[in-house]
């Protein structure tokens, strides 16, 4: 998989980037710490977690409420699959939400994001939902 052909925005510290399962929550992405040697959440220094949580979450809620209509963001950083420090960020909403035809639909929108059901999503509508964001940065 070509990660790259996903980023959406860098930052100073971080890599923004499109999470390739949209399905079903539209908008979701995750920030890639760019320091090679942060693995774990306790890796995170103030620097770094001063752009997440005051540049780019902020940024990437905003540039999706506009996408999407009111969401609530959920965070998590877990590290278990990708051992080096990111940062999930998963849109959650009440309403189903479209985007080229496509109807997004939060199974438990009040309670954990995972598991969820999952859709493969062509790569041009990925790629249409990558630049919505990245033109609303």
């Amino acid at each position: 998989m070509d990660y790259e052909q996903f980023r959406i925005k860098r930052f100073d510290l971080w890599d923004l980037f499109l999470h390739k399962n949209q399905f079903p929550y539209l908008g979701r992405c995750y920030a890639w710490a760019l320091r090679p040697e942060a693995n774990k959440v306790s890796d995170m220094n103030v620097l770094e977690r001063e752009e997440l949580f005051a540049t780019i979450i902020p940024s990437w809620e905003k540039a999706v409420k506009e996408i999407c209509g009111e969401i609530r963001p959920n965070i998590a950083i877990l590290g278990n699959e990708a051992p080096h420090l990111h940062a999930h960020l998963i849109p959650r909403f009440n309403q189903p939400k479209q985007f080229e035809g496509i109807e997004f639909i939060d199974p438990n929108p009040t309670g954990n994001y995972s598991p969820y059901p999952k859709k493969d999503i062509p790569l041009e509508i990925l790629l249409r939902i990558k630049e919505q964001i990245k033109s609303k940065l």
